[in-house]
């Protein structure tokens, strides 16, 4: 196995990525080619190619970081098709990992030691089976585990086998019955053109920015860099089938809007936004995806996918779960001794305090 660092903006790269079989929406290059075209200039970005007896056999791209962890601890890190600043990560990737085919990770970190100087390498959103197993390091790197997080699906072939609601708990199921009578006739409106994906993505942005507001929070939106990341998104996007928007309506209230992508029979739930409420029986959200589910399950795509999130109403909702690790691997630095020696000492102050 052979690594090569390439211009991620040249038209090489391009032709790479696309020659490459992605496994998720997230290492595809309509959100990948996206991404980059929209990070600042000042956000440095290689892309990283793997090759295999000649041949080019995966990708994935290694944003640059420096930082003064805990304030005096210098690490540069290495993100795996992400920055490392939260500013622009906040777009959140899942189903992470490299375009085309991954070599252990083991291989992968000792090739890239060599080529390149970095001192931990973050890994966000990834399976635990990715590059052959993210534990096996062999003791040469240190893996830390950030955290894990379930993802809650539902498996459309048992939905169109015995219908949704029968999939549920009884509890639940009788919250989505009242909510469903309480809202009263539904109508699903599927977006059928971008512009038409537009119109739908400003309203679930005016209702979502709305809700977080009420919560103290300022929502998914409100940077300017992810609104216009999003909007590129659709625009480029939406034709390929990869993009779903719909809005949930009773009359001319709607309930809610939901933001989709689609890949390979999977509906990957991204965004919402609801109508606000203070009935607890009034559940816009349970109304919402009970109509997302049975139509995607109407048109023949295999699992609705709520992404990651340890949310009551996904674990409700769904039928399976799964789960992502975001985790950083480190070679052996005397500043993670440091770093390491630093939090214990904060740790030991804390508790003589109290």
């Amino acid at each position: 196995m052979d690594l090569e660092l390439v211009d991620p903006y040249s038209s090489r790269a391009a032709a790479i990525w696309t020659d490459l079989d992605a496994p998720s929406f997230f290492t595809s290059w309509g959100w990948i080619g996206t991404w980059l075209a929209c990070l600042p200039s000042d956000r440095r970005v290689q892309l990283l190619v793997v090759r295999e007896r000649g041949g080019i056999v995966g990708a994935g791209c290694l944003g640059e970081h420096r930082t003064l962890r805990r304030g005096v601890v210098p690490i540069r890190s290495l993100n795996l098709n992400s920055t490392g600043v939260q500013r622009f990560d906040e777009l959140v990737i899942e189903y992470n990992g490299l375009t085309g085919a991954e070599p252990p990770l083991l291989a992968l970190l000792d090739q890239l030691s060599a080529m390149t100087g970095w001192d931990e390498l973050a890994l966000p959103g990834v399976r635990e089976d990715s590059f052959g197993g993210i534990a096996a390091l062999e003791g040469r790197y240190r893996l830390a585990i950030e955290r894990r997080s379930p993802v809650y699906f539902v498996d459309l072939e048992a939905v169109r086998a015995k219908g949704y609601l029968p999939l549920l708990s009884s509890n639940t199921r009788t919250q989505v019955k009242r909510a469903q009578k309480t809202a009263g006739s539904i109508t699903l409106e599927v977006a059928q053109d971008a512009g038409h994906a537009i119109e739908i993505y400003e309203e679930l942005r005016a209702l979502h920015t709305a809700g977080w507001r009420e919560r103290g929070q300022p929502g998914a939106f409100t940077d300017p860099w992810i609104d216009r990341f999003h909007r590129r998104l659709i625009a480029t996007r939406f034709h390929a089938g990869e993009i779903q928007l719909l809005r949930v309506r009773s009359g001319a209230v709607t309930h809610g809007c939901l933001y989709n992508f689609v890949w390979r029979g999977r509906v990957l739930q991204y965004q919402t936004g609801f109508r606000p409420s203070t009935d607890s029986r009034d559940k816009p959200g349970y109304v919402c995806h009970t109509a997302a589910i049975e139509h995607c399950a109407a048109t023949g795509v295999g699992i609705y996918d709520f992404l990651a999130g340890d949310h009551r109403y996904k674990d409700s909702l769904s039928t399976g779960n799964a789960q992502l690790v975001w985790c950083k691997v480190q070679r052996p630095r005397w500043r993670f001794a440091l770093e390491d020696r630093l939090v214990d000492l904060v740790r030991s102050v804390r508790n003589k305090r109290s």
